[in-house]
This record gives structure tokens, C-alpha cells and sequence, in this order.
């Protein structure tokens, strides 16, 4: 390798210093009217076009980050581009009139950074090449760090997958009044036709195709090489709605596991039980660039370095006195989960409904394995971890914000509780038809009757054997009589033991363990040093999860007395399958899971009606707002006495299109400075 392509593969983020600053490091610059040379500069041939719109990320006080993809190259010559930038619309005035070279090996992306600019400016950008003109961006740039700062307003999103539902959300947020935007992963999936990519979609989104790809045994392809990242990159960058919305505003992205495989954790995969097993380092490298090529963000890819880990973008921002927001990345460093997919099996066990206790097990073994340190059971790594506590702890804002990925809050489940419910359900109208009618005192003694007889009941096998001591003589006392061991025996315990699920399900579970919950150590670390350090308000504004939630994040869920430390706000996906309707697909489709059905849904007059959500917050005390069907953003208003969240909801598609208006309610809740406790208003 030459030194032009050692230097050309260390860094590809061009530079240049507004209003006739100096030529910067990293690529030819120049302020007003200068068309600077250098190496690469003003060479190679007009292109034809900017299809993929033009975008601005990373605000500082005094810089940004400006982005746009040029048509027309040939594979082989550099392409001529010039930026503009000006802080009127009309351009009458220009503080940046530079000359760029947009080259092949970069897809023809152009990511250049202006400083020298203003604090809590407002800037208009364009690109040209040949005759072709880009569409105008409008920016704006962070307030001076430590400057008053009376307001912050700013939408938080994630999710959103092409093949499913509408991206109507997108014409809305561009349309509001906001200092910036943050992204906060799964800004492309990795797989077309998939099973839950089928079907109800908008019909301007047309069904997707690799170059390349590799076909999974569902019939799904994923993206495996650089040009299928860059591919649906492409494709999605083609909406003109998403292309509004990167023109109108900065945005800061993060990514989580979609830009490069679902569920992943450094360069691992996990499509199968054994999936993990072995790297997948060029893929993860590829999906590592094609991100770095089409986001506006302040960070550098090192092609020279052949490691997956070659890329840096977890990064801090300031807003005057009022935020501090840091961005962390959740994929990239984080250790295998707790219980490996070849342990348990698959996903169920692993990542998804795993066994609470053994979970802790597990992880406590680990922890020991490497004298009690997080090592191998953590999401953020040993670097980044000391980098996050050495942000929050130095942030002289008022509030401090977390770009956090997947949800901090705990989602557990019950198998006893839960089935000792939904027996009393069942059997409480068998029972007024036997002419004992409960009053709600007597349910609750059922119930616990029933709770205390499944928690002893025989689950060694496949299917539990339960006695009923304690429920069959409460229900003798309860008829006078009339429910004797016999009458009880042939009328009753059959249909009881009917309405058994399967053994398994008599624990305690965490619904999500690619979550924090499935990290809980770490979790705990961190809020520990917060607490020890007096760091207060501190919000996430979290993702993935594809449903709204909104609580407070507890020291350690597991004590007597679990006491708040920060909040978690969760928005839920742009466009993304709800969260909902995965696990009503589960009791659907999957035969040890159908007698959980009424955790999820009923059918009311041929109507479902979701009881996920009750479900969530019934055994979840901390979980103060749940919608978990829902697909929608979330708006933040900041003041240094609060903050407001509101959490849009859209509607359905209707007749293949996004409706108009988009949002179809709106939630908000709030969460007061001095106070780690959410508001629902």
C-alpha cells in the first residue's frame, strides 16, 4: 500500500474553516470565493446529481458536519463537487465555497466539516457539480458551552425498517420547530424478505433486493457485503422524507444492531443457535463502513486497521449550560450474552424469556471467573464504560443526557403469578355457574390459593402436576359445602389442569436479556457510581424495543427496597413491527406459548384487544408509561426546570399510504429537575 492510500484509508472526513479561515488538516479548505487545490481536490469529472439528498450532523459550538452521496461516477474517476455554505438562504453571501473530490472508494460520499462558525447559528448549505444543484440544508450549530440556555427542543427516534408500515412520522418531524435530531439506531435493516418484512407496507416503498447477500433457510437474505450495505443505504436515502428531514435539521446517530445483524454483539451474528460461534469480521467491517459513509457524524474509520473494532462513535455533545448528551455505543464492545444461544439452545432461554435466577447465576459465575470485574459481562467495555463515567461525572450542565440504545428498565415476568391469574380468570365464571358467585375479596384468596398450589406443584417433567391442597378446600369453605374433594376432582381440577402451559413456565423470567436487564451487573455498576458521585437528572433516551415506555431506573431491582437513580425514556420505532405483535405472534404460532394467550390478547367481538401492556406494568411496578403497540417519535422539550417528552403515536397505513396527519395521539410525560421519577401527564 502506497502512502497516498494509507493517508486516503486513515480518514476520509474532509475540512474546511468558514469566512477565509485556513486550509485544515484532513482535505483541501478554503472560507469565500477560494477553490483551493491539494491533494485530490477540484480533480476528476462532473457528476450528474445528488438523488440521495444532502444531510448535516454533529453540532458543535462552533463547527458540522456536512454530508451528500454525488450520481454519476464510473466506478473509477473521482467526481468534482463544491460546498457551499452561507448563513442566508439565498446564498447572497458565501462563508464556504470550496472544491471536493467525492471518490469511489467512498461510494462517492461527501462528509466535510466546517468550523469556524458560530454558536447557536442557523446555516444553509448546498452541493454542485456540473450544471446539477443539491436541495438546501438548513443546520445549526450547538450554544457556546456553559452560555444560558433558557430552551433545548429536539425530536428522539429509532427503528425504522423499510418493508413495514410508514415512514409518515418523517414529513411530520420536518415540519417541527427543533434544534436537532437523535438517531438512535436501526436506521437500516440488514434483511429483506424476512417473514416480518411481509406485507403492510406503504406502497411508495417498493420491495428491496441485494447485490450480493446471503439467503437464510427462512428464505430471508441478509447483507454480507459492503455493496449491500451500501445498497440499502441507498435505498432508504432515496425516501424524500427522510431526505426533508436530514435537510431541515442536525441530526446526532448512534447505531445499534440492524446496521449491521440483528442482536449482534461485536462481530458476531445471531441468526442461529451456532451463528456465534465464529466471527464474522470482514461483514462486521463492511457494515461498520457503509455507516460511516452515510452519517453526518464526527468520527474516523481506520481502513488501516484490521481489526472489526476499527471505528470509534460513541462521542459527547454540550449545550450551553442546559445538556450535556452522550452517545454511546451498545454493539461494537459488548461481551456475549450472559447465557450463549449454544447453551440455551437458541434465542428462547438466551436472549428472549430467560430464566431470572439462572441468568444471575451465570453471570456471578463469570464475574468470578475474571476476579469479579465486568469483563465478560458487559454491554459498554472496559474503555468506554470509564469514558461514560468520566463524562457524566465532569458535565457542568443541568441536565445530562444518555443516548443509550436498548432500555435500561426492568421488563420481568412471574410464570406463577401469571398462571395462578389466569386460572382465577377462567375458573371464576365456572364457579358462578355452579352457583358460587366471588365477591373480589374471595378472587383474591382464590388466587393466592392457586398461587401457592402451582409453586408446589411437581415440574420436574414437561407438564407440571399441581395438588390443589390449598385451592380445594378454600373453595369447599367458600360453597358451605356444596365443592367437595369429589365434586371438585370431577367438575373442576380437569379443566384446571387443562389450562396448564408447560412446566417451564413456573419462574421467573427477564422478557429481554439483549436489553440491560440482560447486563444487570454493569446496570448496577452504573448506577452506583452515579449515586456515589451525586450526579443527578439524568435521562436516557433509548430505542430498539419498538413501544413507548417511560420510568425510572432503579439502583438494583432485585433489593427489598429498590430505590430510583436516573430515567429511561423509550420512543418506539419510526416504522418498525411493534413490540406487541411479536409476542402475539408467539402465543399464536409457537404451541408451548399458545396457553399464554390472555397475557397478551383477548378477542373482544371479533376485535383484539391488548393486554400485553397490563401485563408489563402488573408485574413491573416502575414502568409508568407503556404503549407496547405502537410505532411513533418522541419531542423533547428542555428547560432547566423540566423535562417534557411527548410521544407521538401514528396511525395505521391506510390504502397503502402513511395517513395525514401521522400522528394519531400523543402522550406526554415529564420529569422534573432534582427528582428521578416520571410525571405521566
Amino acid at each position: 500500500m502506497d502512502r497516498r492510500q494509507f493517508l486516503k484509508w486513515s480518514g476520509f472526513l474532509t475540512a474546511s474553516v468558514a469566512a477565509g479561515g485556513l486550509s485544515a488538516c484532513g482535505g483541501g479548505g478554503g472560507g469565500a470565493g477560494s477553490l483551493p487545490g491539494g491533494s485530490g481536490a477540484a480533480i476528476g469529472v462532473n457528476g450528474s446529481g445528488f438523488s440521495q439528498g444532502v444531510a448535516s450532523g454533529d453540532p458543535k459550538p462552533d463547527s458540522i458536519v456536512l454530508w451528500t452521496r454525488v450520481d454519476g461516477g464510473d466506478g473509477g474517476q473521482n467526481v468534482k463537487v463544491t460546498l457551499q455554505l452561507s448563513d442566508r438562504a439565498d446564498f447572497s453571501t458565501l462563508l464556504v465555497n470550496v472544491a471536493l473530490s467525492a471518490q469511489p472508494d467512498w461510494d462517492y460520499t461527501i462528509r466535510h466539516k466546517v468550523t469556524g462558525l458560530g454558536s447557536a447559528a442557523t446555516y444553509y448549505y448546498r452541493f454542485l457539480t456540473g450544471p446539477a444543484v443539491s436541495m438546501t440544508g438548513r443546520t445549526k450549530t450547538a450554544p457556546a458551552a456553559g452560555a444560558p440556555l433558557s430552551q433545548l427542543k429536539f425530536a428522539f427516534i429509532s427503528c425504522q425498517d423499510w418493508s413495514v408500515n410508514h415512514w409518515g412520522a418523517f414529513e411530520e418531524l420536518a415540519n417541527q420547530d427543533l434544534d436537532f435530531i437523535v438517531h438512535l439506531g436501526d436506521y437500516i435493516y440488514e434483511t429483506v424478505g424476512a417473514g416480518f418484512q411481509s406485507g403492510g407496507n406503504e406502497t411508495r416503498h417498493p420491495a428491496l433486493s441485494l447485490p450480493n447477500g446471503t439467503l437464510r433457510a427462512d428464505g430471508a437474505r441478509y447483507a454480507t457485503t459492503l455493496a449491500d450495505y451500501r445498497a440499502l443505504y441507498k435505498s432508504y436515502r432515496n425516501d424524500a422524507r427522510l431526505q426533508k428531514l436530514h435537510a431541515s435539521f442536525p441530526m446526532i446517530a448512534i447505531w445499534d444492531d440492524h446496521e449491521f445483524s440483528d442482536d449482534c454483539w461485536q462481530d458476531r451474528q445471531e441468526y442461529t443457535a451456532t451463528d456465534d460461534s465464529s466471527p464474522q469480521t470482514a461483514r462486521r467491517r463492511s457494515a461498520s463502513q457503509a455507516w460511516f459513509e452515510n452519517m453526518p457524524a464526527d468520527v474516523r474509520l481506520d481502513l488501516n486497521n484490521p481489526s472489526f473494532q476499527n471505528i470509534q462513535i460513541y462521542r459527547s455533545f454540550t449545550f450551553g449550560d442546559l445538556a450535556t448528551l452522550v452517545m454511546t455505543d451498545e454493539r461494537l464492545y459488548r461481551s456475549d450474552h450472559i447465557i450463549p444461544e449454544t447453551q440455551a439452545g437458541g434465542e428462547i432461554g438466551s436472549r428472549y424469556f430467560v430464566q431470572k435466577n439462572t441468568l444471575a447465576q451465570v453471570e456471578a459465575a463469570k464475574m468470578a471467573s475474571t476476579g469479579g470485574n465486568l469483563l465478560n459481562v458487559s454491554i459498554l467495555g472496559e474503555t468506554q464504560r470509564a469514558w461514560w463515567q468520566t463524562q457524566m461525572k465532569s458535565a457542568a450542565t443541568t441536565w445530562k443526557l444518555w443516548g443509550n440504545e436498548v432500555s435500561l428498565l426492568r421488563m420481568g415476568f412471574d410464570g406463577t403469578v401469571a398462571v395462578a391469574s389466569l386460572l382465577t380468570q377462567g375458573l371464576a365464571p365456572q364457579l358462578a355457574g355452579m352457583g358460587l358467585t366471588l365477591t373480589q375479596p374471595q378472587i383474591a384468596q382464590l388466587q393466592g390459593a392457586l398461587y401457592l398450589d402451582l409453586a408446589a406443584a411437581n415440574t420436574s417433567g414437561s407438564t407440571p402436576v399441581v395438588s390443589y391442597t390449598n385451592t380445594q378446600p378454600l373453595l369447599n369453605t367458600l360453597s358451605g359445602g356444596a365443592i367437595s374433594a369429589g365434586v371438585f376432582n370431577a367438575a373442576i381440577k380437569p379443566g384446571l389442569d387443562a389450562s396448564l402451559p408447560p412446566s417451564m413456565f413456573f419462574d421467573k423470567f427477564i422478557l429481554n436479556a439483549d436489553q440491560w436487564d440482560g447486563y444487570n451487573a454493569e446496570r448496577k455498576a452504573l448506577m452506583a457510581y452515579l449515586k456515589a458521585q451525586g450526579v443527578a437528572n439524568v435521562v436516557a433516551l433509548t430505542g430498539d424495543i419498538h413501544a413507548f415506555f417511560a420510568g425510572p431506573v432503579m439502583d438494583d431491582y432485585d433489593a427489598a427496597s429498590p430505590a430510583p437513580v436516573m430515567v429511561d425514556l423509550v420512543t418506539a420505532g419510526v416504522s418498525s413491527n411493534s413490540l406487541f405483535s411479536y409476542f402475539k405472534n408467539v402465543v399464536d404460532t409457537v404451541p408451548a406459548f399458545s396457553k399464554a394467550k390472555p397475557l397478551i390478547y383477548t378477542t373482544v367481538s371479533g376485535q383484539v384487544v391488548n393486554t400485553f401492556t397490563n401485563t408489563l406494568q402488573s408485574f413491573n411496578s416502575w414502568l409508568k408509561y407503556v404503549d407496547s403497540d405502537a410505532q411513533g417519535y418522541a419531542l423533547v422539550t428542555l428547560t432547566p426546570a423540566k423535562l417534557s417528552c411527548a410521544f407521538h403515536k401514528v396511525g395505521a397505513l391506510n390504502g397503502g399510504a402513511a395517513p395525514s396527519p401521522a400522528t394519531a395521539s400523543v402522550k406526554t410525560v415529564e420529569v422534573t429537575a432534582g427528582s428521578p421519577a416520571v410525571n405521566v401527564l
